[in-house]
């Protein structure tokens, strides 16, 4: 990794780094789907709200059971045969929800697809960690989250117009093949490191349970945990779920202007990737303090969404900002991946990852059941109102945690380096002594 870091990354690095984030592009797709399907889902299938709140829900749950077994792979087995493996399971998914007439196979397939999506990011993040210097990592994870934003914006207008004019099963089916042959390509491109670079030793991991205990005592995971779980959390049940009918339901939009509203969402994420990414690299102090200033605009915007006094009829230009916010904030949650890598070695760069990708993963299906327990079967702007309430909740928990541990992070950074300065005068003033 020393070469990597003083020669910089080659156009094989980008290589596959780029099939890698094809491959988290195509993951979201498929995860936020039901963005825009969810109430066709209904119709299609015959169930209420509940209903389809547990079937995102289910998925994240599995996505979220998955991580840790997930960033063991990416540590242990490498990411070239995981991400292969999390996109066939996707792609064999996808195919069974595009066949499902009911609501049990619809299910099996929306687990499916979660178990391989759970796969993919760990995995692509940990390619840049080999492929590239450490200097790069906040760049190279917003960057990917990125193309992941690429990916929801598939899946708000152009996912709407193929489902209007292919149809249910076309449309889903089609993407099915199209992620089972995009499998292929990966696994024929991807290599786990650099030429040169000798495979870890598997008999130098420690336990698991031990990997783990070690990552989550360094608060540069816990700090990314909350700082994703307060990022990410409202980005998930927005995006994955509850925007389109908050939209439609609560504010008498129609479903293209719904599907607009969430290309904007997406949109956000993909144009503050790159400068989110930009500030972070700057330094620890810079990366933190972008990271709360983000959490507290999405929180403070939502708020005053769900608090405005005219009950269905928040002006359109806040809407977009929250709608544009919740983007940016989710560009930030891919940047808090890189708290917890630089306190952890890289033998445990996966699981560490894998902790901090609970975080969001974690509020997010707290909100969105939760959300669709409140709303009942007869929603309207009142009951989102309170229904959203809980996505706040933990947003607003993950922001004093964050500003806990940054103190944290800070305070000892600085005693560090008060203690370092001595030994760094010592030799200065023995060389200049006579």
């Amino acid at each position: 990794m020393q070469a990597v870091e003083q020669r910089g990354p080659t156009r094989r690095a980008w290589l596959v780094w780029g099939v890698g984030a094809a491959l988290y592009f195509t993951a979201v797709f498929h995860r936020m789907a039901l963005g825009v399907a969810g109430l066709r889902a209904e119709q299609r299938l015959g169930f209420e709200h509940e209903v389809l709140a547990s079937f995102t829900a289910l998925q994240f749950l599995i996505y979220l059971l998955m991580q840790i077994p997930a960033g063991l792979a990416a540590d242990r087995i490498g990411p070239r045969r995981t991400l292969a493996a999390g996109l066939i399971a996707i792609a064999a998914g996808e195919l069974v929800f595009a066949l499902a007439q009911s609501v049990p196979p619809a299910i099996a397939g929306r687990a499916l697809i979660g178990c391989g999506d759970a796969l993919i990011l760990i995995n692509v993040l940990r390619l840049a960690q080999s492929w590239f210097p450490p200097r790069m990592g906040s760049l190279l994870a917003a960057l990917t989250g990125v193309v992941g934003a690429l990916g929801q914006l598939l899946g708000t207008i152009p996912l709407q117009l193929a489902l209007d004019h292919l149809g249910w099963t076309a449309t889903f089916a089609g993407s099915s093949v199209a992620t089972l042959a995009l499998a292929a390509v990966a696994f024929s491109v991807i290599r786990d490191r650099p030429p040169g670079v000798p495979a870890p030793d598997a008999s130098a991991h420690a336990p698991i349970g031990a990997t783990l205990r070690a990552a989550w005592a360094r608060p540069g995971t816990r700090h990314g945990f909350w700082a994703h779980l307060g990022l990410m959390g409202p980005f998930q049940v927005v995006s994955a779920l509850w925007g389109a009918p908050f939209l439609i339901e609560g504010q008498q939009f129609d479903e293209r202007a719904a599907a607009a509203y969430l290309l904007v969402l997406s949109a956000g994420m993909a144009v503050a990737g790159p400068l989110v990414g930009h500030l972070a690299d700057r330094g620890a102090r810079a990366q933190n303090r972008t990271l709360l200033a983000l959490n507290a605009l999405v929180l403070g915007t939502w708020a005053t969404i769900l608090l405005w006094p005219r009950v269905g009829d928040v002006p359109h230009p806040l809407l977009l900002a929250g709608f544009a916010l919740c983007g940016a904030g989710a560009a930030g949650g891919m940047v808090a991946f890189d708290l917890g890598r630089r306190e952890n070695p890289a033998a445990s760069a996966g699981a560490a990852t894998a902790i901090v990708n609970c975080g969001g993963f974690l509020a997010g299906i707290a909100s969105l059941q939760l959300a669709g327990l409140l709303l009942g079967a007869d929603p309207d702007a009142a009951r989102f109102r309170v229904a959203l309430a809980p996505m706040l909740c933990f947003s607003a928990l993950a922001l004093a945690q964050a500003v806990r541990y940054t103190r944290l992070r800070e305070r000892r950074a600085a005693e560090a380096a008060a203690d370092a300065a001595p030994a760094q005068t010592e030799p200065a003033a023995a060389a200049a002594s006579p």
